[in-house]
């Protein structure tokens, strides 16, 4: 069966409903980073003016002003944001093309931000934030470049940790890229995000084709527009990698691949960390290669998240990373796909539902956790005022807050 991702602006019940059809293939093998025929950043290195390179050494964070960032200009230009009167970039927002992608771009955050991210924050400042005190650190896995909602509901975490099979590759200076290649790029930013901004979750299939289809490729063009549309400034960007021991390792010279952004929030002010590595969580691969877990691990107890997680860890083949949240996180806010509630025995956590449990999407119907199912006949949760996880609709979605006692 083939299907054809549709414009933000022109979302139909047909796309719905495709995607309720195609959703749910397993996460896709790593895909090789190509070299790039225009110029590319070095991992290693943190964008700069044209001109000038430079080094930031692992662990270290790029000092100096943001307004005129390069990283910040491109995540505004790629989120169709207005960037730096002085920047490269802003000749290129003259242009009819990104003038067009703006205003799709505007629309459809706009409708995001009042169907979705406003009513989620409330609920994060009223539910999340006064029990998620004792970290700063949101571990975010499975999540792809899903910025977007751990921002939502994490707001007061100061680091995030996101990953996903989907690849970190440097982006190159936007101002050396073909005009017509810019053009398909934003064409493709809107097309690749259609999902998330619709539903909630990326659709792994499409966002594999779409990740590899622009001259931007990997995840941080996403990352970049959701960080951009979020209101973040980015201050710098350091391409990383993780050896076994989960120690830090400058470029891509580690076992584990990704990237470091160093960014503040206008909103809460000190600047913040986010992280997103490229990882395969399956048990043997992380018998091979645990070196994110123990990332993780050194950051101390982190408040955890999972959504739209294809029920990898109701599976055997994940029990170590299972394992890992259950035993580093205080709390986990997750929807039904993530960690099966009988993981949580009453006497070692506080349980609370929101929404409601109809069972898992028809792809995912052998899933179905008739103990959940029992727990929200009991306890008549509160009901979601946004969509969260494949029951995209808020009046179908699933949402619970497991804290540790």
């Amino acid at each position: 069966m083939t299907h054809q991702v549709l414009p933000i602006k022109a979302t139909s019940l047909v796309f719905l409903l495709a995607t309720y059809a195609l959703y749910g293939e397993d996460p896709p093998p790593v895909p090789t980073p190509q070299t790039s025929p225009v110029q590319e950043l070095q991992p290693g290195t943190r964008m700069s003016p044209p001109g000038q390179t430079t080094t930031v050494q692992p662990g270290q964070t790029p000092q100096g002003p943001v307004a005129g960032s390069p990283a910040n200009n491109a995540a505004r230009y790629l989120a169709g944001m207005p960037v730096s009167p002085g920047s490269p970039l802003a000749v290129l927002t003259q242009d009819p093309t990104w003038q067009a992608h703006a205003r799709a771009m505007n629309q459809a955050f706009s409708q995001l931000e009042q169907r979705q991210l406003d009513n989620a924050r409330m609920f994060s400042a009223e539910v999340i934030a006064p029990v998620t005190q004792q970290s700063h650190t949101c571990v975010y896995l499975f999540s792809g470049p899903d910025f977007l909602y751990a921002d939502a509901m994490f707001s007061t975490c100061s680091t995030f940790v996101l990953q996903g099979l989907e690849p970190v590759i440097p982006l190159p200076d936007l101002a050396t890229v073909p005009s017509a290649t810019l053009s398909g790029t934003l064409q493709n930013i809107e097309t690749s995000l259609n999902t998330i901004l619709s539903f909630s979750f990326f659709k792994t299939k499409d966002m594999r084709e779409d990740f590899q289809r622009s001259e931007l490729k990997g995840v941080l063009p996403a990352i970049f527009v959701f960080m951009a549309r979020t209101g973040k400034e980015i201050k710098g960007v350091e391409y990383l990698s993780l050896d076994k021991s989960g120690a830090v390792v400058g470029g891509f010279q580690g076992a584990t691949r990704g990237a470091k952004i160093t960014f503040t929030d206008a909103a809460t002010g000190p600047d913040k960390l986010l992280y997103y590595f490229t990882c395969d969580l399956s048990d043997e691969a992380l018998k091979r290669n645990p070196g994110l877990l123990r990332f993780c691990e050194g950051l101390g107890p982190s408040n955890s998240m999972l959504k739209a997680a294809s029920y990898l860890l109701h599976e055997g083949g994940f029990e170590t990373v299972r394992n890992f949240l259950l035993q580093n996180s205080p709390a986990i806010l997750e929807d039904d796909s993530g960690i099966p509630v009988h993981f949580f025995p009453p006497d070692h956590w506080t349980l609370r539902f929101f929404g409601t449990y109809t069972g898992p999407i028809a792809l995912f119907k052998k899933f179905d956790q008739p103990d959940l199912r029992q727990y929200y006949a009991a306890s008549s949760p509160k009901p979601l005022t946004f969509g969260f996880g494949y029951r995209w609709n808020n009046r179908a979605s699933t949402l619970f807050l497991a804290i540790r006692k």
